[in-house]
């Protein structure tokens, strides 16, 4: 899941694309104790950024033209992609994330977690 390389570097492991990609200095910083939440929080970034396309249309160059002025806040609506990327994850990671010893437990550290994201888990992990 969690690959080291040194303090201040490490990889993530991506079940959905078969990729290792850079970890977050950030995220780091926040779950340096706890390598289920790091891995968890960096598939969230990731799967915004990757598997989403939209976001980075939305988000990214010229994404005002794109969004045509759908969504005015940046953190509101990342808010509500992420909550999807973490049902999105669990749906589809299940079996990783099982085999990694991830729990209902671990996914309950994160400090935000909506009802409907803890209801797929709990019916899936």
């Amino acid at each position: 899941m969690i690959k080291r390389i040194n303090d201040n570097y490490y990889k993530v492991y991506c079940p959905i694309c078969d990729y290792w990609f850079d970890g977050s200095e950030y995220l780091m910083t926040i779950f340096e104790n706890n390598d289920y939440m790091l891995w968890f929080a960096n598939m969230v970034t990731h799967y915004r950024h990757t598997h989403i396309t939209s976001w980075n249309k939305c988000w990214g160059y010229h994404g005002d033209y794109y969004r045509k002025k759908w969504f005015k806040d940046y953190d509101s609506e990342k808010e509500k992609v992420n909550e999807r990327a973490k049902r999105q994850i669990i749906r589809k990671c299940r079996s990783f994330m099982q085999n990694n010893g991830f729990t209902l437990k671990n996914l309950g550290e994160l400090v935000t977690v909506k009802e409907e994201t803890l209801k797929v888990a709990m019916k899936l992990l």
